[in-house]
């Protein structure tokens, strides 16, 4: 009997919920209703559970919104952080191409001041052979989706990139590919080396892209607020990934290679069996 008394005397849930409620209308400051104050009237119930439902209906709806919002603004650094560790990577790599036309240009006046080391020397030009093999993949996604492009939102930066990616495509086509195809014929003899006359202004054609390249780069980081901290943590996270990959890939290739190495030796087993057979 107890039991059932203390249970009477507990308050509803319908009670609690509307009082929880008036306390948050007190907290933001809003005037509770004086037929409100008393939950056990029709009218404060009602009320009180209108009011319950449509906030709680706002959180839900208002806690949505913040976390879309939060999502959208790391998808969007993320992109941001991809595009500009992308450039930086680019910028590294021209400049190994770059040092390496000015001693390709170098070594080539070293060798017509003293044509008979010609066929000694001939070969290091082969070696100082610039590389430029960055990957494609983040710019043709760049270029080719709009969603991306929209989930950056900043058009000015949009536009700074795809400047940055046309200039690094007219680099690789009028210096790179170019020096590549003309290097490949000079190297045959003397007269050819003497001949191939060009190699005085890739260096500075060079140096005038990669300048303006910096430049943009530059731009880019100030325009998006990208610190050189967080660039280079980023940068220390792509490592670290990309080292991880190549373990994986590693590890994979030698087990692969183990299991080749195992299918030869049957394979040559089976041959000694059949030449056996037909004795």
């Amino acid at each position: 009997m107890f039991f059932f008394k203390k249970c009477l005397s507990l308050p509803t849930l319908t009670e609690t919920k509307m009082k929880m409620t008036a306390k948050i209308m007190k907290k933001m400051r809003l005037k509770v209703p004086d037929n409100m104050k008393d939950v056990n009237t029709m009218t404060g119930q009602f009320v009180l559970s209108f009011l319950a439902t449509t906030i709680s209906i706002a959180l839900t709806f208002g806690s949505a919104h913040i976390v879309e919002q939060r999502k959208k603004k790391a998808e969007k650094r993320e992109i941001v952080m991809m595009l500009m560790y992308d450039m930086q990577s680019t910028l590294k790599m021209l400049d190994e191409c770059d040092s390496c036309l000015n001693c390709f240009f170098d070594k080539q006046v070293e060798i017509l001041e003293n044509p008979e080391t010609f066929n000694d020397k001939r070969f290091d030009l082969v070696h100082l052979a610039p590389r430029l093999d960055y990957p494609l993949t983040l710019e043709n996604i760049f270029t080719s989706s709009i969603e991306t492009i929209n989930t950056i939102g900043n058009t000015v930066f949009v536009e700074s990139v795809s400047i940055f990616y046309d200039i690094r495509s007219k680099y690789k086509h009028e210096i790179f590919d170019d020096f590549i195809k003309n290097m490949q014929d000079c190297i045959a003899n003397i007269d050819s080396l003497a001949a191939f006359s060009e190699t005085k202004d890739y260096p500075l054609i060079s140096d005038l892209y990669i300048i303006d390249l910096k430049m943009i780069f530059e731009q880019c980081k100030q325009m998006m607020y990208v610190s050189d901290e967080e660039l280079q943590t980023f940068v220390n996270e792509r490592y670290k990934l990309d080292k991880a990959h190549d373990t994986t890939i590693g590890i994979r290739y030698q087990q692969a290679a183990k299991e080749n190495v195992k299918r030869l030796l049957k394979f040559e087993e089976a041959l000694e069996k059949l030449e056996k057979a037909n004795k």
